[in-house]
């Protein structure tokens, strides 16, 4: 199974959501997880420089002998306009005006293309109304959530995903990933 995480907007989360899928995908399944980071700024290799141990392969390319591979994308479209193949595209959005203006493009480019994919809404915090408001928006209908939490971002810089900590709260971000994970599934089934 390969999935493409595409957004040609910076700092949607491709790489956050990258790392806890395949975190997700290590610790559940006795399967081979690569995350490619295709992205120059280098940020999953970044994130695996930090941890100890990975549970999954972090690479600069695309390998083979991988059950699972998550291509983390750079934040743009290429210039030839074209992508690698996938089974899926998940295209990560923040809700704010400059992000879903970019998502649109993103979106538009995949649609035009004919290529499988699903939207996750990513940061989402349910108290701003721009936030609710984009995510009942049309393009947004069906769109998986991940709600907006410190705890994403603080296990980044230890170099671990979701699924390597507990806690408090950490259950319910590692509902939100397994939730993706099996969204991915089902769309990748039909």
């Amino acid at each position: 199974m390969r999935i493409c995480v595409f957004n040609a907007k910076g700092g949607v989360g491709r790489t956050t959501t990258t790392l806890n899928l395949a975190g997700y995908y290590a610790s559940n399944e006795e399967q081979r997880v690569l995350v490619a980071d295709c992205d120059p700024q280098g940020s999953a290799l970044g994130w695996a420089a930090l941890a100890e141990e990975t549970p999954f392969t972090v690479g600069r390319s695309r390998s083979r002998g991988f059950d699972i591979e998550l291509i983390d994308m750079p934040p743009r479209i290429p210039d030839n306009g074209v992508l690698p193949d996938a089974d899926l595209y998940l295209v990560p959005t923040l809700l704010d005006g400059v992000s879903f203006v970019v998502f649109l493009r993103t979106v538009a480019l995949l649609e035009e293309k004919q290529l499988p994919f699903l939207v996750l809404a990513n940061r989402y915090n349910p108290r701003r109304a721009e936030h609710r408001a984009r995510l009942d928006s049309p393009p947004m209908a069906g769109a998986l959530v991940i709600r907006e939490r410190s705890a994403f971002a603080s296990y980044y810089a230890q170099g671990r995903t979701v699924f390597d900590m507990g806690g408090r709260h950490i259950e319910e971000a590692q509902r939100e990933i397994e939730q993706i994970a099996l969204a991915i599934k089902k769309r990748i089934a039909r």
